[in-house]
């Protein structure tokens, strides 16, 4: 998990108690998600603000989010500090255990499209005059199987 902010409530946590937990959410959550980080006050209950059902992990002590059709419980193995200023941090562990909802174990349709991953499109940076736009988010679409 490369990017994480030494200042959030994930970075302490994992710290702490030396694991963490992947959840993958489709598009769909993606307000809810923000919500989370706009609301990040150490007395913030980031689940809470986002309205998702918590769950006890399986096998390490980190809780997993319901609405999550990829869960990934990892145990830490290592940090390095990207910034190399004490801002953000690269945060490397084990995979123990994967949960995955039975309709996105097989198959393109769940997995891709609006329902599956989404990944973050960093802001395109204007190579003439170095000014950036906004960030996005995306979705992914099979075009074609070879």
């Amino acid at each position: 998990m490369g990017c994480l902010h030494q200042n959030t409530h994930t970075y302490s946590n994992i710290k702490r108690e030396k694991c963490f937990a992947l959840n993958f959410l489709p598009i769909s959550y993606y307000d809810k998600l923000v919500s989370t980080i706009n609301h990040n006050n150490y007395e913030d209950d980031e689940f809470k603000v986002g309205e998702f059902t918590v769950e006890k992990a399986k096998t390490i002590n980190a809780p997993v989010i319901k609405e999550a059709f990829i869960n990934i419980e990892c145990n830490l193995k290592d940090i390095q500090d990207l910034s190399g200023a004490g801002i953000t941090s690269m945060v490397i562990g084990q995979i123990e255990h994967i949960s995955v909802e039975e309709e996105y174990a097989q198959g393109y349709e769940k997995r891709y499209g609006k329902d599956g991953f989404m990944m973050l499109v960093p802001a395109p940076q204007n190579l003439k005059t170095g000014d950036s736009a906004q960030s996005g988010i995306a979705t992914l679409n099979i075009e074609r199987l070879d």
